[in-house]
């Protein structure tokens, strides 16, 4: 047989819950160049919260909505064939695809300077008179007699960050080659096997950052807010092989059964990013180093400490866009096999023992965390967490 699907539906992205608008106070005290402290940690920040007042939201940042933003929607289409063979044997494989459009995301900074105003260089981060001086509240970071003059060539210099809230910017797309066998029970046994292999490309790395809920941000993840084609890349959500199988067998003599269920997939895409952005000043919420080779390593040469090869990576200078893409690495895949032996016993008539044995992870396969993306860190490439190795427990459960 065969099936054939196509499915088309809409959303409303509604962001009038939390947090109230236009803005919230939120107050910092930012570092001209990222390498002069803002301020000294014994005598504390200048800046102070105020009680909200018809210019709270000078200095600050602030976002709204675009109201002429379209809702998101997405697209899902699918193909299979299917065909049973034997007497209990089936096999289908399809392939399945879909398209998310107007995805929202919190990762964009209308405040932001130009890459051709971040080429001025140093000049950007020079003190001038500020021309807005006794205007914006003096309890904020732009409100002193200097101001770095790169605060000027802002869009909106009397602003820290401008946002939308849940920007319906994004766009995500998905295929996939899908198959399943399939053994139906007979002489004590069902079976089951699957596996997809697919790809998931989007522009949207943010979009389930708790951030959204909270208003304007500056480490959202965009390397520029004005370019997106930067951001189009493997999805962290990537994962281009996925295989899973189970079973269960009625075991020939005296009711006792074992199941199984095994599992094995590829690694997910790893974002990395400077540790210190540079470019922060300029209103870039991340910088990314540049990318000097490929840097995967072959499988014998992995380890905990040392995932990918870090040397592929420098650090992007001040003033510039490193050449990285938002997820050049791949982190490690992940194998599990987990087996049961049970039995139920028969008690009375109304009464029933189960006892089964568990072993989960068997053959302690460790499933490893992701490595450290943050270039410029100590822990850059490594492997510094792990999920639950091999547990066994028995069970016994009463019914009645």
């Amino acid at each position: 047989g065969y099936g054939l699907t196509w499915i088309e539906q809409a959303g409303i992205t509604t962001p009038f819950t939390t947090p109230l608008f236009p803005f919230i106070q939120t107050l910092g005290q930012q570092s001209l160049d990222n390498l002069t402290p803002a301020f000294v940690l014994s005598a504390g920040p200048t800046v102070t919260v105020q009680p909200v007042n018809a210019d709270s939201g000078l200095g600050q940042g602030v976002f709204g909505v675009q109201r002429t933003n379209g809702s998101g929607y997405a697209q899902q289409w699918n193909f299979t064939l299917q065909k049973t063979f034997g007497a209990n044997w089936s096999v289908e494989a399809g392939y399945l695809g879909s398209k998310l459009t107007r995805l929202g995301v919190p990762d964009v900074n209308l405040n932001q300077l130009t890459v051709e105003q971040l080429a001025l260089g140093a000049a950007l981060t020079q003190p001038v008179a500020n021309p807005y001086f006794g205007q914006i509240p003096a309890n904020t970071s732009l409100g002193t007699a200097t101001i770095a003059r790169g605060q000027l060539l802002r869009p909106y210099p009397r602003f820290t960050t401008v946002a939308l809230y849940r920007n319906n910017v994004g766009h995500s797309t998905y295929h996939s080659f899908q198959a399943r066998l399939e053994k139906r029970y007979s002489r004590g046994l069902t079976f089951t096997a699957a596996y997809t292999f697919s790809r998931l490309i989007d522009d949207a790395g943010a979009v389930f950052d708790a951030a959204v809920l909270t208003g304007p941000v500056a480490n959202f993840q965009a390397a520029d807010s004005f370019n997106k084609r930067l951001e189009k890349d493997v999805s962290t959500g990537h994962v281009p092989h996925i295989f899973a199988a189970g079973f269960v067998y009625e075991l020939p003599f005296r009711g006792w059964q074992i199941a199984g269920i095994a599992r094995a997939q590829s690694g997910s895409p790893i974002a990395v990013t400077q540790a210190t952005n540079l470019n922060a000043f300029a209103g870039f919420g991340i910088q990314r180093p540049n990318r000097l080779m490929e840097p995967a390593l072959p499988g014998d040469q992995r380890s905990t400490s040392r995932w990918f090869n870090t040397a592929a990576f420098s650090a992007a200078p001040q003033f510039t866009i490193g050449n990285a893409s938002r997820n050049p690495v791949t982190g490690p895949g992940y194998q599990t096999l987990d087996l049961m032996l049970g039995k139920t016993f028969r008690l009375t008539e109304r009464a029933r023992l189960e006892f089964r044995a568990e072993c989960f992870n068997t053959l302690n396969t460790p499933p490893l965390g992701n490595p450290n993306g943050g270039f410029g860190n100590a822990a850059f490439g490594t492997i510094t967490t792990a999920l639950d190795p091999r547990v066994a427990e028995l069970m016994v459960k009463l019914m009645f």
